[in-house]
């Protein structure tokens, strides 16, 4: 059984396990499979270096060593800030314990994000104690060094939960001002019309 989300309002608790929205599933797919001339699917692989070798897809990973070359487990790995290189704090899942909401936003604030993820969420009493409110928390699926904006609404389609980052719109100004000079209109000179009596 799916884990759910629980959501406190009002001190009352409503769970729903989220249900991923993805664009497969709303648009289909296709796959391209590659045969032999038996017909018999083929396989990708890949060439060592030296081409010595043809290693089968599977049969190597990715991986982190250190400064001197050896192997780095992940869970001793540590998130840090690129800006001061302290290390950053492990954000709980939001699985863990109730979530809160108690902070609305209009939906201007909403529309100012962009989305990683949107789950559809089926529980009829929390839809009905969100009503038309969209409310705004700290999601993180996993946990981690990382915390998204996640939005909580209800629609016409159903109950959703986004989760994104908010997007920043920075004024766009001249850089100093500048003032046009109006230029006079150049005077033609008068050119008398030539008089060929005069040669």
């Amino acid at each position: 059984m799916a884990k759910e989300l629980v959501f406190s309002i009002g001190g009352n608790l409503y769970g729903s396990a989220p249900v991923k929205l993805e664009r497969k599933k709303l648009y289909g797919w296709s796959n391209m499979v590659a045969t032999d001339k038996q017909n018999v699917t083929c396989i990708s692989a890949y060439l060592s270096p030296d081409d010595a070798l043809v290693i089968p897809s599977g049969a190597y990973k990715q991986g982190t060593v250190d400064d001197e070359g050896r192997w780095v487990e992940k869970s001793e790995l540590k998130a840090c800030d690129s800006e001061n290189g302290m290390e950053l704090k492990v954000v709980p899942s939001s699985f863990d314990a109730p979530i809160a909401l108690h902070e609305t936003v209009p939906a201007e604030e909403f529309l100012d994000h962009e989305w990683d993820s949107v789950y559809q969420l089926a529980n009829t009493d929390l839809a009905d104690a969100i009503g038309n409110n969209i409310y705004i928390f700290p999601f993180s699926y996993r946990g981690g060094s990382t915390c998204n904006d996640g939005f909580l609404m209800r629609t016409e389609a159903g109950l959703f939960l986004f989760s994104g980052s908010k997007l920043e719109y920075p004024m766009i100004t001249l850089a100093e001002e500048t003032i046009i000079d109006d230029f006079e209109d150049e005077v033609e000179e008068d050119i008398d019309e030539l008089d060929f009596s005069m040669m």
